[in-house]
């Protein structure tokens, strides 16, 4: 099978994989390792962030509500 084929197979060649300090992709891409807990800290302020966001969209829900309603009365 050539090159070709492989690829439109989605495989790769096996010398491709032979050398991957050479090949373009790691020159973008660099593996980030992160223990347990930077892990589990970087969720929480994810979560933390998700919160503040609901919190902020009920908010404006709240004074659309008022906006449409309240003073549409006056």
């Amino acid at each position: 099978m050539n090159d070709k084929k492989l690829f439109e197979s989605g495989c790769f060649s096996p010398e491709w994989a032979t050398d991957m300090e050479q090949s373009p992709i790691s020159t973008f891409y660099t593996r980030q390792n992160k223990d347990l807990q930077t892990l589990l800290n970087e969720l929480d302020e994810i979560k933390d962030r998700i919160q503040e966001i609901q919190a902020k969209q009920w908010h404006l829900a709240k004074l659309i509500n008022f906006h449409e309603n309240e003073l549409v009365r006056e």
